[in-house]
């Protein structure tokens, strides 16, 4: 499982380089392969065509890989690296692994349901309240 996180940085200083080398070669008009070359229009078509594919690779496959997971049973909070079964389930209890971003969604949609709740009637109370005084 750490073979994706060394992939993730692998992939960032890959395109970060190829980007480099796509500038220079731009506005230099030279880029390095085995010694330095002459740019023609294919070489730079190449270049950012490769480019193109390893930056939607990058932010399509790379980007899904989440950082922690939480059973859904126990309430364990695990780093991906840390769980060894690719089908989510729990090492500890064997309950449903959850990506941890989507349990804190969840739980701000219920805060904000509950905020919504309490405001609807903190609202019919000071109505209640206004009625009554007058």
């Amino acid at each position: 499982m750490q073979y994706f996180i060394h992939v993730k940085y692998s992939m960032q200083i890959t395109i970060f380089i190829l980007f480099i080398e796509l500038l220079l070669s731009v506005f230099t008009g030279k880029y390095y392969f085995r010694g330095w070359v002459n740019v023609d229009f294919k070489s730079i078509l190449l270049l950012f065509f490769i480019f193109a594919i390893l930056v939607v690779y990058y932010f399509v496959k790379i980007k899904d890989i989440p950082e922690f997971f939480r059973c859904k049973k126990c309430h364990k909070v695990y780093n991906y690296v840390d769980v060894k079964d690719k089908d989510k389930i729990c090492p500890k209890c064997g309950g449903e692994l959850q990506d941890y971003k989507e349990f804190e969604k969840e739980e701000q949609e219920k805060k904000n349901k509950e905020f919504k709740r309490i405001d609807k009637i903190e609202r019919e109370l000071i109505e209640k309240y206004k009625k009554s005084k007058k």
